[in-house]
């Protein structure tokens, strides 16, 4: 049975919590964000590490709480970002495929600028349709009417093994798994095997494990691997269950995938009517801002995907965000044009579920 949404909110006993005044009342100091530093490898600890210098400045603005924990024992974090009550909610998560690790740098980097903005009382300037109003849109009324959960890193345990192979990982069970299923794969549990891993620690590919066409999916595998492997049944991993959790709970309005690669957006899944044409509007506004263009050949594409359970079952208009270009992991140097053609999705997304909301 699926292990249902841990309530409570993870608690950093590092960080001394500041009660009362307004709500965007912050610590005055800088903060340093690994997000901000380009690493080469952006990992789980640095996430953590980021996600405790957020809380520490904007501890009025959002919340973070465990959806639980993988089997090698890290968190499944859920950002929590907008107001306790507000009406429209939306969804983003990234780092699902291991190796795809860049996704989640980005993510984390949107919400350290989207809480600065919304901390500064700043407004956004649309460039996509020019109906942002005079003055632009506030991010104070984004914050109030729209409330954004981030997944930042969907996969830790399977982005630890591509970053530092069996040494990235916790517990000697999950080095006995992973060496496991390369026997499987007929591949040493070393080298460019464990650096291109796709799958979580053990050996699912977590975007292929959701109810989306999952009984007609005949994986190359058949069985745990580094990718492709589908699982036993949809939503049978804790990570891919966090997520099928969290959207029934949430009833997000719009959802957004990041992976890596392809400078792409996906967003049909064989949906008509009006979750067609919400869909198309949606990742045609997406494409505006970022430059990617959109990809409806659906049947080319492998499926039981989230994206592809969340319009299919959830009747949710969803897109899946390739970034990047050429192999993956991307190279470190893609991370500043990947960040400029970003930077504005979020907003676009509000705009894009919520506009007769916030513009008056």
């Amino acid at each position: 049975m699926r292990e249902k949404i841990q309530k409570t909110a993870v608690i950093f006993s590092i960080i001394s919590m500041v009660s009362g005044g307004s709500m965007y009342q912050c610590y005055a100091e800088d903060i340093s964000l690994y997000a901000d530093q380009k690493p080469e490898k952006y990992t789980y600890e640095n996430m953590q590490s980021d996600i405790t210098a957020l809380q520490g400045k904007y501890d009025q603005l959002f919340n973070v709480r465990s959806l639980g924990q993988t089997k090698d024992g890290r968190e499944l974090y859920d950002l929590i970002i907008g107001k306790e009550d507000a009406d429209k909610k939306i969804f983003v998560n990234a780092g699902i495929h291991a190796r795809e690790y860049m996704t989640c740098e980005l993510v984390m980097k949107q919400t350290a600028e989207y809480l600065r903005h919304v901390s500064e009382k700043d407004s956004y300037e649309s460039t996509v349709d020019g109906q942002a109003g005079e003055g632009g849109i506030s991010y104070e009324k984004m914050w109030e009417t729209c409330q954004i959960h981030v997944m930042p890193m969907v996969n830790p345990d399977g982005v630890s093994i591509s970053q530092f192979g069996l040494d990235g990982l916790l517990t000697e069970e999950m080095r006995t798994k992973v060496i496991s299923i390369a026997s499987l794969d007929g591949q040493p549990a070393s080298g460019d095997y464990l650096i291109n891993w796709k799958s979580n620690g053990c050996g699912v590919d977590l975007n292929r494990n959701f109810d989306a066409l999952w009984e007609s999916y005949a994986d190359p595998a058949g069985h745990p691997s580094s990718e492709s492997y589908k699982g036993s049944c949809p939503g049978s991993e804790r990570e891919s269950a966090a997520m099928i959790d969290l959207t029934g709970e949430q009833g997000f309005g719009r959802t957004i995938s990041y992976h890596a690669q392809g400078s792409v957006i996906y967003w049909y899944f064989g949906q008509e009517g009006q979750l067609y044409d919400d869909t198309k509007a949606f990742g045609e506004r997406i494409s505006s801002v970022t430059g990617y263009v959109m990809d409806g050949n659906y049947q080319a594409l492998d499926p039981a995907g989230y994206k592809d359970w969340a319009i299919s079952k959830m009747g949710i208009p969803s897109l899946t965000i390739e970034i990047g270009t050429d192999t993956v992991p991307l190279p470190v140097e893609q991370f500043n044009d990947i960040w400029n053609k970003n930077k504005s999705v979020w907003e676009e997304c509000i705009i894009d579920y919520a506009k007769s909301d916030i513009i008056s």
